[in-house]
């Protein structure tokens, strides 16, 4: 199920139309497409995912000689999945016992 949740951001956020087997790989090449031709654009694509900018400079600092592509494909699979076990995790608390708990 954490895959398919994956998948759908993936391709929404990317415009892409991924498979399970090639979402990597894809969107890899996606953003170093948009890395090298529309900079903007992929900014805000990880400002809308919640991508923490400090991570991602972070990131690419400590890894200068790696595929800048693989480094923010992954911590934007890896934002995904944060997100995915808070939606989980507040999905799966008690609701409150009658309606006015809530208030």
């Amino acid at each position: 199920m954490q895959t398919a949740e994956i998948l759908v951001a993936v391709n929404y956020n990317f415009s892409l139309q991924a498979v399970e087997v090639d979402m990597i790989q894809l969107l890899e090449q996606k953003i170093n497409f948009l890395i090298l031709h529309d900079f903007n654009k992929l900014i805000s694509i990880l400002y809308r995912a919640d991508v923490h900018e400090g991570k991602l400079a972070q990131l690419l600092a400590q890894h200068k000689r790696e595929d800048a592509g693989k480094l923010i494909a992954a911590l934007f699979i890896q934002r995904q999945m944060e997100k995915m076990a808070t939606r989980h995790a507040n999905r799966t608390q008690h609701p409150p016992d009658s309606e006015e708990e809530y208030w």
